[in-house]
């Protein structure tokens, strides 16, 4: 499956491109600069031409590797500033300098020792499970030696940081992040905020603030994460509110997590419909018991998404979350349905992808 090559160009220098995306094993895709977001996180690659950067500087793009400026001749001063502010450390001419391109692509597209991820879990309805599983994933990823960051953003909910037991714990919340240039030190944000574990950082809403969460905060705490190499993971609430959309926006995987019930099935159908729009990649996890006898496997045919995870309660579960001290054993239901989404945004999987 070829690498996505993202081509923010005029279609003048399109061609030369294509031929040189094509001689490198990408797969070339466009988009807009001013609406550009996930396919600037997520491909492999992005080329640039000076009229772009431009507008990317406007529009607030975090920096990332894989950027190459492209010009039909020697691009102007202004534009290689820009271009390193984004993470450029290269440029080309075209078409005289069509083999350094390719060169420069194959390199680009060598395996990644350390790839990063951020994976969302979303509620298809009340009661659904995805605050507690997002504990899981957070939990197991960091057990595994991931360094991670647990963003909750549900704020109707208990709050990530009482679940894991600690609430009373230094640290900043969503309220108390305020942004300079829209951007924030990932070493700053991690010792600045309340640890559950030695590789887990926690950022929840303080419980007597109504603050409501700033989408660009969202971003920035997002993009940090990702390129200080944590494994981001995302409690989201089921509300369309910016925040959110900017969340779904910058993550690789949503999980939508629901039960195996009539009412289940019908909230998950509406709940993608209404937030799961555009090229997310969306998976379905199942949490029982099913009343009904309705099986994972039909939740997922009736839903339309593919089946990542399903697992039945674990009787013990409530009793520890009521301590503070969520016990989440690796085989335990629980336990696996975490190790199985961890799977799909571990540097492993995503190295082999």
């Amino acid at each position: 499956m070829p690498d996505e090559l993202l081509a923010l160009l005029s279609p003048d220098l399109h061609d030369d491109v294509a031929r040189c995306a094509a001689a490198a094993g990408y797969r070339m895709v466009t988009a807009d600069p001013r609406d550009c977001r996930r396919p600037w996180l997520t491909s492999r690659a992005v080329l640039v031409d000076p009229d772009a950067l431009d507008v990317l500087a406007t529009a607030g793009q975090p920096r990332r590797a894989g950027v190459i400026l492209v010009a039909n001749g020697e691009p102007p001063a202004r534009s290689w500033r820009l271009a390193l502010d984004l993470g450029a450390d290269d440029a080309v001419s075209l078409p005289a300098d069509d083999g350094r391109l390719v060169r420069a692509l194959s390199v680009i597209r060598a395996p990644r020792r350390n790839p990063v991820g951020a994976v969302a879990l979303l509620p298809a309805h009340g009661g659904a499970g995805a605050s507690v599983l997002s504990l899981a994933v957070a939990l197991t990823a960091a057990r595994a030696g991931s360094h991670t960051l647990l963003l909750d953003l549900d704020e109707g909910g208990p709050g990530a940081d009482l679940l894991l037991g600690i609430e009373d714990r230094p640290g900043l919340r969503w309220q108390d992040l305020s942004l300079e240039g829209g951007a924030v030190s990932a070493p700053a944000l991690h010792h600045a905020l309340p640890k559950a574990e030695d590789r887990l950082s926690v950022l929840a809403s303080r419980g007597d603030d109504c603050t409501a969460l700033r989408a660009d905060a969202v971003s920035a705490v997002i993009d940090a994460g990702r390129g200080n190499g944590d494994l981001v993971v995302l409690d989201l609430p089921r509300e369309s509110h910016p925040a959110v959309v900017a969340a779904i926006e910058s993550t690789d995987l949503v999980v939508l997590v629901t039960t195996p019930t009539v009412v289940g099935c019908a909230a998950a159908r509406r709940t993608a419909k209404r937030l799961l729009t555009g090229d997310v990649q969306v998976a379905l996890c199942v949490r029982g018991p099913s009343p009904g006898g309705l099986r994972a496997g039909q939740v997922a045919d009736a839903v339309g998404l593919p089946l990542l995870a399903s697992y039945r309660p674990d009787p013990r579960l409530p009793a520890h979350l009521e301590s503070g001290r969520p016990h989440i054993s690796p085989r335990s239901p629980l336990g696996r349905a975490a190790q199985a989404i961890y799977g799909r945004v571990s540097p492993g999987e995503r190295i082999a992808a």
